[in-house]
């Protein structure tokens, strides 16, 4: 599954449609994403935790767990809760 998720963000290198999300909700789940970090979740952790969710095979998980990839790789080394919604948020409304 961990495998799953680096995957994720490989596959959204270009514009992402949001199914039934807006781009606030896509840049508030960033924020939760980074608060979970910044409190020692772990990816797995995060990933199950997202499976929670129950977000189903859909274009919105897809965007979750490229959310999830961007936050537990070298993009979330630099950014806070914050940061991380306001990026995300940003992203999704210029269309990346």
């Amino acid at each position: 599954m961990v495998g799953l998720f680096f995957s994720a963000a490989q596959t959204f290198a270009g514009t992402y449609p949001l199914g039934n999300m807006t781009c606030p909700e896509i840049g508030q789940f960033a924020s939760k994403a980074m608060q979970w970090r910044e409190d020692g979740v772990t990816p797995k952790e995060a990933v199950q935790r997202l499976e929670q969710m129950r977000p189903g095979e859909s274009v919105e998980k897809k965007n979750l767990m490229m959310v999830l990839s961007l936050v537990y790789g070298g993009y979330g080394d630099s950014w806070t809760v914050k940061s991380a919604g306001d990026a995300m948020r940003i992203d999704c409304e210029t269309g990346r």
